[in-house]
């Protein structure tokens, strides 16, 4: 990339700005911040506007006011990120829970045949079992071919019939084995 005399301009205006302003606006972000981590976002964001925006930063001492004003606005679209993830994780929490593993000894078993599995098998059999996502879908999520996605959910799926029948049979071994439809079934 060839740097021309306006990019190089462009360079010095804004390392400049940085320089003369980057202390007040971190110590203006770090007392209106909840956590260290929401005041560094916000500096970073703040001169990345800035960066971007840099034609539109004043050129005299109203640049300092800029600064502060696109602060302040980082930091209420944080504070309305907070609220809005808190807000949800409350909601979440308030859920009730559809199955109860103390209630229901099949699933606690299923639960503890899904432990047993290492963590890609859990996430491929999950992906199709639980979420009902199709071999091409999981490819899609997992950035793999699809006949890479339907070898390791057979894999998973033998895996897991494995580990519940292993589990099944220490609880009780005269017990039949009840897999559940969807998940014993392997597909060709």
């Amino acid at each position: 990339m060839v740097v021309t005399e306006t990019d190089s301009g462009r360079r010095r205006r804004f390392d400049s700005l940085f320089n003369e302003n980057v202390a007040g606006i971190a110590s203006y972000c770090r007392w209106r911040s909840l956590s260290p981590g929401d005041e560094q976002d916000a500096v970073a964001e703040v001169f990345l506007i800035a960066w971007r925006r840099l034609d539109h930063v004043p050129r005299d001492e109203k640049a300092r006011a800029w600064l502060y004003a696109t602060a302040r606005r980082v930091m209420a679209h944080q504070a309305r990120a907070n609220a809005r993830r808190r807000m949800l994780k409350e909601k979440l929490i308030a859920q009730p829970v559809a199955v109860r593993v103390e209630d229901d000894p099949l699933a606690a078993r299923v639960q503890d045949a899904l432990a047993a599995l290492g963590p890609r098998d859990r996430e491929v059999l999950l992906l199709a079992e639980w979420h009902g996502l199709t071999p091409t879908e999981i490819a899609t999520v997992m950035r793999c071919p699809a006949v890479t996605v339907r070898g390791r959910l057979h894999r998973a799926r033998l895996r897991f019939r494995a580990a519940f029948e292993s589990q099944t049979s220490t609880t009780d071994p005269g017990a039949p084995v009840a897999v559940p439809a969807r998940l014993g079934r392997c597909e060709p």
